[in-house]
């Protein structure tokens, strides 16, 4: 049972480290750094949740919205992992 909560809580990391990493990159793939040096990016990725939460909720498939879904789907992976 321990190996199957350790299999969740990675693969929740890996969900939501996809997910962050695809909202601060730009389209090219690059990070600004001068954006991620001091805050971390934090508000490309919030700005980037609200948006793909609002395509999500519209049935839209879009980068923001599949990054969105990434970093749900790892938080409620994080809850089950710890949970039971």
């Amino acid at each position: 049972m321990e190996n199957v909560r350790i299999i969740i809580l990675i693969t929740a990391s890996i969900l939501i480290l996809f997910g962050y990493l695809r909202f601060i990159t730009d389209e090219h793939g690059n990070i600004n750094l001068n954006n991620y040096r001091f805050t971390g990016g934090l508000g490309l990725v919030i700005g980037g949740l609200l948006e793909g939460t609002r395509d999500l909720c519209s049935f839209d498939i879009s980068k923001n919205g599949l990054s969105a879904l990434a970093m749900y789907t790892g938080g409620l992976l994080f809850y089950i992992g710890f949970t039971f």
